[in-house]
């Protein structure tokens, strides 16, 4: 077992210190898992297996598939303009800049693609500015308004991720004990750098009939996947097919060329790559019997807090030091998984895992999202750093409290 940690270490230890940029995200990836299973004993036999896994097992293929073409719907809606059109109709229903520049982020943020915060920043940054908010406040509203969609959505990449590493887990259970975290996280980020704002409204003319008809229209590609799936249980990848055919019959049907260019354009390699180095880091991890042993005899000997504490740190070793969620979702899942827990114990840690998962990155100097921000909004880390300390309380305590809130309820 010592080996293995040691293995671990190594491993993520060159995902860490190798210089950002010299390679996709994913190749990086792929060589840590490598690292991996070369440091930990590992038979070459062995570490192919866990390679050719990825690519023979249909669960597997059909989730990559599904991270793909959520990356290809949010480059049809973009070019397409829904996205703009959508924000505009949240316009028509609210007056209230304050609900707006929370609205605005948050729908931008069903859009699923790396930096994705970046398409949002210049609309929060501008109205930001008329109600006098700081410019740190407004990358911090941008921020944790925008990641709204990664608790709520099963177009989330995390979500489809989860969807596959723990199949046993309903999504939408899932979903439905997020709730509890984002709520506290939005409300608090409301209490921190907007409730003492002006009180302000947007310009423009206002339809509240034509701003709901708006939605109905531009959120289409959105609640097409959720109704197959959530009411009528259609596989994912099909309702994803279903939305794409959905923005080629209102959207693309007057160039098929264009929608051909734009679809394809959309298809991201480096996402498939990022895909696979995740995927063989998990099936990696799982054939570390040593580490999963101890794992389990920690879990077993240990008091609950202990192990809850272990999580916390390993999921921020690995988020904070990568600047992806993936990672430790990857690695911890299972490992719970693995102690073969009754089935709301095993979801209840698994929301455990997934909060903190998000917290680990969210937090990270190498998030995307962030660098983004604060790059257009000419904003210093360490400036947006001290104002997020109370938020950073905030969500680092919630997890616990909710955890142990959900074992009273449930258990």
């Amino acid at each position: 077992m010592t080996r293995e940690f040691i293995a671990m270490a190594a491993a993520f230890g060159f995902l860490v210190f190798f210089p950002k940029g010299k390679l996709w995200i994913g190749f990086s990836l792929l060589i840590t898992g490598a690292i991996l299973g070369l440091c930990a004993g590992h038979a070459p036999a062995l570490m192919a297996e866990n390679f050719v896994k990825i690519v023979t097992t249909p669960a597997t293929m059909k989730t990559i598939a599904v991270v793909i073409q959520v990356g290809i719907l949010s480059a049809l809606m973009k070019h397409y303009g829904i996205l703009a059109k959508l924000v505009d109709a949240f316009k028509q229903i609210f007056s209230s800049a304050k609900a707006v520049i929370m609205i605005l982020p948050a729908a931008i943020g069903i859009l699923s693609v790396p930096g994705g915060a970046g398409i949002s920043s210049p609309f929060v940054d501008e109205l930001g500015a008329s109600m006098d908010l700081t410019v740190p406040r407004r990358a911090a509203v941008n921020l944790t308004f925008r990641h709204m969609a990664y608790f709520l959505f099963p177009t989330s990449t995390p979500i489809i991720l989860m969807s596959n590493i723990a199949p046993q887990i309903s999504t939408y259970r899932l979903i439905a004990m997020n709730v509890a975290f984002i709520f506290c996280m939005e409300l608090t980020s409301y209490l921190l750098y907007l409730r003492t704002a002006p009180s302000g409204t947007v310009s423009g003319t206002r339809s509240r009939l034509r701003g709901l008809a708006g939605i109905a229209v531009y959120m289409s590609p959105i609640y097409i996947v959720i109704a197959l799936n959530a009411l009528l249980g259609v596989p994912m990848y099909l309702c994803l097919a279903s939305s794409l055919l959905l923005v080629l019959i209102g959207w693309g049907r007057r160039d098929i060329g264009e929608y051909g260019r734009v679809f394809w354009k959309g298809f991201s390699f480096k996402t498939f790559v990022t895909m696979l180095g995740i995927y063989y880091i998990q099936n990696t991890v799982r054939s570390l019997t040593g580490i999963m042993t101890g794992f389990q005899t920690l879990f077993v000997s240990a008091s609950g807090f202990s192990v809850l504490l272990v999580i916390a740190a390993a999921a921020l070793l690995f988020g904070l030091t990568t600047g992806l969620s993936y990672v430790p979702l990857g690695v911890l899942i299972p490992l719970v998984l693995g102690l073969n827990l009754p089935p709301m114990e095993e979801l209840i840690y698994c929301v455990y895992v997934y909060t903190w998962s998000f917290v680990s990155y969210f937090f990270s100097p190498l998030h995307l999202c962030q660098v983004l921000t604060l790059e257009q909004m000419g904003c210093e880390i360490k400036t947006l750093d001290r104002n997020y300390l109370p938020l950073m309380a905030e969500m680092a305590v919630a997890p616990f409290v909710i955890f142990y809130i959900y074992r009273a309820i449930f258990l």
